[in-house]
């Protein structure tokens, strides 16, 4: 890891900025791009999670248990998109947020593939090319490979008929399904991909930590997903990652104000929120907007004077 941070625990923390923005690019192709709110986002990264724990404490190399892992969850997020199909938003929601629930009970009674009360032990650390990745700045190489692969397909997709048409059917889905978009099997499609993104993180995440334990993947994580994409902008590629820093940052740089770093927190997010509901990518866009309209007018200034 470069000189970013000075204390294991700083390398700890970008770390987990990195595994959030991970997890956050593919709850922004479901929710930014298709509109479409996945409450399972975190379930299926439990099923990734706990996929590539099985395999890996039979045996599996490191490769093999995290392509098992976002497979299973894709197939999961294919299977629940298919039962799904016919939801509109809200009811896609309460679909999702049904098979959370439905989850938890899974994962915390299945002993056999989760461990008892849903806790697997003894994880192996992430092996690559012969090198075990056993350190957080070891770690970071390979995580900083993920996202920015993500990102890459980020790009694809946006610049693809997928995501022109995504966007259409997100921003007018009468029209859209008038003009013959098949706006069924682009949700699917956004769904599958961000899921098996969400899937890769939770993989990425149990080889990590080497545990997995239902309560990494509870209700606070969904909500906070959500606030990275929306804090960092849906409509951006960068937003999740921006999103991702300050969800895992903000609360480290407060930790001076002891009791009252919730409320500080808190109202942080809400001031983020009113004052810029576009994001941190939309802010940035503002303050190069207002900086060139500046550097017009100098010039213009320049020009009457000249």
């Amino acid at each position: 890891m470069p000189a970013l941070v000075n204390s294991a625990e700083g390398a700890n923390l970008v770390d987990l900025w990195l595994l959030y923005a991970l997890a956050g690019i593919g709850f922004a192709w479901i929710f930014g791009l298709a509109g479409r709110f996945a409450f399972c986002h975190t379930t299926l990264m439990a099923v990734g999670a706990y996929t590539a724990a099985y395999a890996a404490t039979h045996d599996v190399p490191f490769w093999g248990a995290v392509l098992a892992g976002t497979a299973c969850a894709a197939l999961v997020a294919a299977l629940v998109g298919l039962a799904l199909a016919r939801a509109q938003h809200f009811a896609f929601a309460i679909g999702t947020l049904a098979v959370s629930q439905i989850g938890v009970v899974v994962f915390s009674r299945s002993g056999t593939f989760t461990g008892v009360n849903g806790q697997v032990h003894g994880v192996p650390f992430p092996t690559v090319f012969g090198y075990t990745l056993d350190t957080d700045r070891d770690i970071f190489w390979l995580l900083l490979a993920f996202v920015t692969l993500a990102l890459l397909l980020g790009v694809f997709i946006r610049r693809s008929p997928l995501g022109r048409e995504a966007v259409a059917a997100r921003d007018a889905e009468l029209v859209a399904r008038t003009a013959g978009v098949p706006v069924r099997r682009i949700h699917l499609t956004l769904f599958v991909l961000g899921s098996a993104t969400g899937g890769l993180a939770g993989a990425l995440l149990a080889h990590w930590q080497g545990f997995v334990g239902i309560d990494s993947f509870g209700l606070d994580l969904g909500i906070g997903i959500f606030l990275m994409v929306i804090l960092g902008g849906t409509h951006s590629l960068w937003g999740p990652i921006l999103g991702a820093g300050f969800y895992v940052w903000a609360p480290k740089l407060l930790s001076g104000l002891d009791e009252y770093r919730a409320a500080v927190y808190g109202g942080l997010l809400l001031l983020m929120i009113m004052l810029c509901p576009e994001g941190l990518t939309g802010l940035a866009a503002r303050a190069r907007a207002a900086l060139a309209r500046a550097r017009d007018r100098s010039r213009t200034k320049e020009g009457e004077h000249a």
